[in-house]
């Protein structure tokens, strides 16, 4: 090879090397410039949220928990993300840990939760019990007593919980019913407090779905009510069993799935059945994880209630104040199984069945 090859070849190779490194420096300086200016790019990208509807003013609100009483005038100029709630219902308790951070983190920029508080049962209408909920659940922001569903009605709101995000005009431009949407929930808070000029870009950042609170794909057995209201999956009612009055059940040879059975004398009211009389039982064949009850005692003395799993022992459970009890928790396999409630004394009210 002349001297005049190897000169020119070497000249290619240098060319190609340095084409190369400009290259990838190049793409290395546009990522670099990409990231630094993530957060005014969110901003400017954020899709407008449509006006849904004028946010109906609060009324017929009995009492106020965390705050003096509120009206539009408190209200005006901020982001208010309203909370239709309800203290005995599992599905709003594992949303309250979501709005607490929410409330935490946007509080200082012109953002607030409004937990409306709408009873399901007569017992969540008193102040007092709502009261023990909200210092329960570590409820920091205000909570009013939508005791007559005033402005449940207003709203033409039909879940619990459900949520609805106000701008500073105002307006409704988001809402959700049910569990979940958390990252599409504060995306939603972020682009009415960014369009309003009140979110500082230290709190700007891209949102991601926390991991589900519960396993939903696993939950074979739907919510049950004890109350004639909603009652349904009973096991053992016949056409003997009448409304308000004590009714002798016996135990059945054999349970079907996603069905209850009484055992013992029981009264079945509007919202709850209650031991009426002696010992007694409750008998369920589920299939979730978790299993929950809505109930108390008829004098608020504690009754302690055994519970035993397929059969075996498993805890017992003191029930007194109406409010959520845990029964079971995580199975975590996905079977079938049979929850056996033992009752020692009359006077236990049950409400509802819940699975997680």
């Amino acid at each position: 090879m002349s001297n005049k090859t190897l000169f020119i070849g070497i000249i290619l190779i240098a060319t190609v090397l340095a084409s190369v490194l400009f290259f990838n420096k190049k793409e290395i300086l546009v990522t670099k410039k990409t990231i630094s200016s993530k957060p005014q790019n969110l901003l400017a990208q954020a899709a407008k949220l449509p006006v849904e509807m004028r946010a109906p003013s609060l009324r017929g609100i009995s009492g106020w928990i965390n705050t003096s009483p509120l009206d539009d005038t408190d209200l005006k100029g901020k982001v208010v993300l309203v909370d239709f709630w309800t203290y005995s219902c599992i599905n709003c308790i594992r949303t309250i840990p979501h709005l607490n951070k929410w409330y935490e983190k946007y509080n200082d920029n012109g953002f607030i939760v409004l937990g409306v508080h709408s009873p399901e049962f007569n017992f969540e209408k008193k102040i007092e019990n709502v009261e023990a909920a909200v210092k329960k659940y570590y409820i920091p922001y205000p909570v009013a007593l939508d005791s007559d569903h005033e402005t449940w009605n207003a709203f033409g709101n039909q879940y619990w919980p459900a949520h609805y995000l106000v701008d500073v005009q105002g307006n409704v431009r988001y809402h959700s019913f049910g569990e979940g949407h958390y990252a599409e929930t504060e995306a939603a808070i972020q682009n009415l407090l960014s369009e309003a000029g009140l979110l500082t870009l230290d709190k700007i950042a891209e949102v991601k779905e926390p991991p589900a609170d519960t396993n939903f794909q696993g939950i074979g057995t739907p919510e049950i009510y004890l109350g004639y209201r909603r009652i349904n999956n009973a096991g053992n009612i016949d056409s003997d069993t009448k409304p308000d009055l004590p009714h002798t059940f016996t135990e059945p040879p054999t349970i079907q799935e996603n069905k209850f059975y009484f055992t013992g004398t029981w009264t079945i009211g509007p919202e709850f059945s209650e031991l009426s009389r002696g010992n007694g039982k409750l008998l369920l064949r589920y299939k979730a994880s978790k299993v929950n009850i809505v109930a108390e005692s008829k004098d608020g003395k504690p009754i302690s209630v055994g519970i035993f799993l397929d059969g075996k022992p498993k805890d017992t459970v003191s029930i007194s104040s109406p409010q959520l009890y845990n029964l079971v928790d995580a199975t975590g396999d996905g079977n079938w199984h049979t929850l056996e409630i033992r009752i020692p004394v009359s006077g236990l009210r049950v409400f509802t069945f819940t699975f997680g």
